[in-house]
């Protein structure tokens, strides 16, 4: 029998959306609006300009190599086409949810006006997902084995469990340089076939990957109150932790599952200065991008008509 994810996958954001609100409410209920208010405007001014230059690098370093992608893929030098793509695709398809299928859908309508087939495109999304899922790998692994006494303590497991999960995660790791290194067959995924990139490009995907997530943890980090009392090597796996459970929940942006991730992970942070700390993240990675990612899809848009309009004329 064939699992049909898309048949489950309402019941499955359902039953998440139940357990987010159930430990929102057990962890907030007693929660002023001004408390976290006060949380956001008592922010020092160094950090947040720190977690804006952090958001930029991450959204420029996703860019980077979208544009490599499309190299990769198509043969085409397309830097800037690429930057602008993935300002746009990313926020909005974090904002719609499933980002995965939104932002492919995105990167369709911009990459098949550039000649681009559907079998490209798929090629170049599945590409563009790998620098993030390598570096998410090797950053929690490395710190679950550096910090396994921290780790266990927020995930509430033994330091022993937290070195075997982090010991089996780099096996995991290296196993895959080792594939990059000596397979030369494709991998077929529903009936496409993706080419392993080779090892030094594995490699470049790695460090982009990781600098892009070391980007994105330093904007909430920056944002954090003194209680947090955590390093920011010590911070990575917990919000790599919390990140990935809002995407993969199928919730838009996440909304509610990073928060009680966080909330379950750090119990000792006051919940309203926590809270205070994602509002601030929130509109620094998600809404502030959105923003602009909505701008430059007008343009692009506009562009497209009065181009159309133009060989009408003619």
């Amino acid at each position: 029998m064939r699992w049909d994810y898309r048949k489950w996958a309402p019941l499955f954001g359902l039953a998440i959306l139940t357990l987010v609100v159930t430990v929102l409410w057990d962890r907030i209920r007693d929660i002023q609006f001004g408390d976290i208010m006060q949380q956001i405007r008592s922010l020092p001014t160094p950090a947040v300009i720190g977690a804006l230059a952090c958001s930029a690098g991450a959204y420029l370093l996703v860019g980077l190599y979208e544009g490599i992608a499309l190299h990769r893929v198509s043969g085409q030098r397309r830097m800037w086409y690429a930057i602008r793509t993935t300002l746009i695709a990313n926020p909005v398809g974090r904002a719609i949810g499933v980002a995965v299928v939104s932002g492919g859908a995105l990167r369709y309508r911009f990459y098949s006006a550039i000649g681009l087939n559907a079998r490209q495109v798929a090629s170049l999304i599945v590409l563009m997902a790998m620098p993030y899922v390598l570096g998410v790998g090797w950053l929690i692994d490395v710190s679950l084995l550096f910090h396994h006494e921290i780790a266990g303590q927020a995930l509430r497991v033994s330091a022993s469990t937290i070195l075997l999960i982090g010991s089996i995660g780099l096996l995991k790791d290296f196993g895959w340089l080792a594939v990059a290194k000596w397979r030369v067959e494709p991998i077929t995924v529903s009936k496409l076939q993706i080419r392993v990139p080779n090892l030094p490009h594995t490699l470049l995907q790695i460090a982009l990957g990781i600098a892009q997530i070391l980007c994105n943890t330093g904007i909430l980090y920056l944002l954090m109150p003194d209680e947090l009392a955590m390093s920011w090597p010590a911070f990575i796996p917990i919000y790599c932790i919390a990140f990935v459970a809002g995407q993969i929940s199928n919730v838009p942006a996440g909304l509610g599952v990073l928060e009680a991730a966080l909330l379950l992970m750090l119990p000792h942070v006051p919940p309203a200065k926590l809270l205070g700390a994602v509002v601030a993240y929130r509109a620094i990675f998600e809404v502030l991008p959105l923003l602009v990612g909505l701008l430059l899809w007008a343009g692009y848009e506009g562009g497209r008509m009065s181009g159309r309009r133009a060989r009408v004329d003619v």
